[in-house]
């Protein structure tokens, strides 16, 4: 029996158009009905009966749903159910028929609510802290709303059970390749339709546009020049670790299908826009990871071709914006500089007054932290106001803040049994160990991330950490599959 590469790749898939039209279409619905609260929860409670008839019928297609929503849905409040995004409650209710079900069922194959790996019990620890942080969180007057939204994405770790249990059969694993895929074209799309709007002064800061990106894709525009904006949505946390996923197999010395550029070229957009400091410096970080195991020149030759794509696509971005007036290099600069003089740059000079009050609140509460769910004061450098705030913009420091020098260890350390445990399974493989390392740069890329934001304990990070648990936990041997499943999906792979 011998395998061919067919013509017919993943970009000519119905499954694909599909969801790329829903990522889309959720946006356009959600910009829509942004005023109509009561439109809004129709939808969701419309998804959710969904859910619950599919998990009943096959729980397969549930799970689906909730990656479908993770993936496409942006923030996750693009639609709310009067105040409850649906994200949170598709999940939410997902995990309590899980775990209902596992208990009362007698066929014990599918549903567990354990997993046979220490990656499984250290989460013990963490959610008993989490439990002591919320009551001290409210006890020190935390607002009990803050309180529970700082306490959610924490639950996104239970994703873990699913994510190992229900990735057993090929279509699954293709769905999900082709949502991180949509998840890219769209995120880079969605950028520079953004963009455009802005440059072309279609549409105003302030404006209603504006106030939908903000308000409800939980986005931030930022006016940098007449012919530049930053474009950031929360779910950029993300492209980071998946471009250097994408780069780890490319590094791999063969031949590669050409879309698998054309993929990165779509995340090297979405940074290029974005252009966050701490997202680019994650990068590199873990392009530094991605040496493991790789040869030097492959690794060398790899590594420039993304560093140049990024860079050649931001001067392609100024030159095209600015009609040739510019290459962008004045923007580089200033951000660039920032980091040296922090109040040369608006948003560097504020970030930085924040610090006098964030270690004022360490010092009071230093073992424990002052529970999850604190708000930071302090006084903004140009207005001279006072502003009460809950983004700290400083991620290692806010974890200190609110779960205390024994709560971050704790976080810590299950990161750090996660870094252990795919070190370990990379030893253990004598070759096509880059899907691995992809998973190891991609962790660094957070680590390093979280310096200036909160990657670790932000929703779409611990997802992405949940998953990589459930991968690591699995057996060796599904290495094999993952890695047939991306080039099938890539360029559909048939048996003769």
């Amino acid at each position: 029996m011998q395998t061919r590469l067919t013509t017919s790749s993943i970009f000519r898939d119905w499954q694909t158009l599909l969801l790329l039209l829903a990522f889309f279409g959720i946006r356009i619905v959600s910009f829509y009905l942004a005023p109509h609260a009561i439109l809004q929860a129709i939808i969701v409670f419309t998804m959710i009966f969904i859910l619950g008839l599919t998990f009943f019928k096959n729980p397969d297609y549930a799970w689906m749903i909730v990656l479908g929503e993770l993936l496409l849905g942006g923030a996750g409040h693009f639609f709310e159910f009067f105040g409850l995004s649906i994200r949170t409650i598709l999940i939410l209710v997902f995990l309590f028929l899980w775990i209902v079900y596992s208990l009362s069922n007698r066929d014990k194959t599918l549903f567990k609510i354990h997993i046979p790996h220490n990656l499984y019990y250290v989460l013990i620890p963490l959610a008993v802290f989490l439990f002591i942080s919320a009551t001290l969180g409210i006890f020190n007057g935390h607002k009990v709303h803050h309180v529970v939204q700082d306490l959610i994405p924490f639950s996104f770790f239970a994703l873990l059970l699913p994510a190992f249990h229900l990735f057993r059969e090929e279509k699954m694993q293709h769905y999900f390749v082709r949502l991180i895929i949509v998840f890219l074209i769209g995120s880079a799309v969605f950028s520079l339709f953004t963009f455009g709007l802005f440059t072309t002064e279609t549409v105003e800061i302030h404006g209603e546009f504006y106030k939908w990106f903000r308000d409800v894709a939980m986005g931030k525009i930022t006016f940098v020049t007449d012919f530049f904006y930053r474009i950031v949505t929360p779910e950029h946390i993300l492209i980071p670790p998946l471009m250097l996923i994408g780069y780890a197999l490319l590094m791999r010395d063969e031949k590669h299908n050409k879309m698998w550029r054309f993929m990165f070229l779509c995340g090297a957009l979405v940074l290029a826009l974005n252009f966050s400091r701490a997202y680019l410096i994650g990068f590199v970080a873990g392009l530094i990871v991605l040496k493991y195991k790789h040869k030097m020149k492959r690794w060398l030759t790899v590594s420039l071709w993304s560093l140049i794509m990024i860079i050649l696509v931001f001067i392609s971005v100024n030159i095209v914006s600015s009609m040739g007036s510019s290459l962008g290099l004045e923007i580089a600069g200033l951000r660039i500089g920032s980091m040296v003089l922090p109040e040369t740059e608006i948003s560097t000079n504020t970030r930085t007054a924040l610090l006098t009050p964030i270690f004022a609140m360490v010092k009071q509460h230093p073992i424990l932290g002052s529970g999850i769910g604190a708000t930071l004061s302090y006084v903004n450098p140009y207005t001279y106001m006072q502003i009460n705030t809950r983004h700290f913009d400083w991620g290692y420091l806010e974890m200190i803040v609110e779960l205390g020098i024994v709560g971050s260890l704790i976080l810590l350390s299950i990161i750090g049994l996660l870094v252990y445990e795919l070190t370990k399974k990379i030893r253990s493989i004598s070759d096509f160990h880059d899907l691995y390392i992809g998973l190891l740069g991609g962790i660094a890329a957070l680590l390093v991330i979280n310096i200036t934001a909160p990657a670790l304990y932000h929703v779409l990070g611990i997802f992405y950490f949940a998953f990589v648990m459930a991968f690591v936990s699995k057996p060796v041997d599904l290495f094999d599959n993952v890695v047939t499943t991306l080039y099938r999906v890539f360029n559909k792979i048939k048996n003769e």
